[in-house]
């Protein structure tokens, strides 16, 4: 006759089973692994944020260098337009200067003759004048002598000639033919070289 014994496999097979479910501690291996983990998720935010701020520094200096760039073309414009208010200033003042210079000049002939004009006696008139550096040569026909010589008395006292000098003078058909040179001085000029004369001697 065979028994089993029941009690004993049902011991064993509680054994087996019972003790409720089995909780595994992970080894260090796997520790080092979730520490290296979390090392790149850190590492890759560090460098997610610090690309952002890079990016956003360098779209602000982005916008700092158009903006530069625009103020440099708006300058440039200034600066040209100065430059071409300068040239135009430079040229009206050369005008300026050229018209005051030959209204100078054209005074001076015209003073001339309306000196020579004044110290004209009756019956003699003149038919040409020369005026230059050397001084002022007269050509000229009178009725007389006596009016050649009241043009001669008339020019060396007044006050705008000097160097007053009878050149030659001819009666012919037409009168008396003479020629006369002097200069031309400004007002009150005669005085002062007749004043300096007595000092020098």
């Amino acid at each position: 006759m065979i028994k089993i014994n029941l009690l004993a496999e049902k011991k064993q097979g509680k054994a087996r089973t019972g003790g409720g479910p089995v909780v595994k501690m992970p080894s260090a291996g796997g520790a080092r692994n979730l520490l290296l983990v979390a090392v790149l998720l850190v590492g890759v935010v560090i460098a997610s944020v610090w690309n952002y701020r890079l990016n956003a520094v360098e779209e602000d200096w982005n916008k700092k260098h158009v903006a530069a760039d625009a103020e440099l073309l708006r300058l440039e414009a200034i600066r040209k337009k100065g430059e071409e208010f300068e040239a135009h200033k430079a040229l009206l003042a050369r005008k300026i200067d050229l018209i005051t210079e030959l209204k100078k000049q054209q005074a001076v002939p015209v003073h001339i003759l309306d000196q020579i004009s004044w110290n004209l006696p009756d019956f003699l008139w003149l038919s040409s004048l020369t005026a230059g550096n050397k001084g002022i040569n007269l050509v000229g026909k009178a009725t007389t002598y006596n009016a050649v010589t009241n043009f001669y008395n008339n020019l060396n006292e007044s006050e705008y000639f000097t160097d007053v000098t009878l050149g030659r003078t001819a009666e012919g058909d037409q009168g008396v033919s003479f020629s006369l040179s002097c200069q031309f001085v400004p007002a009150g000029a005669k005085d002062e070289v007749v004043a300096e004369e007595p000092g020098e001697s």
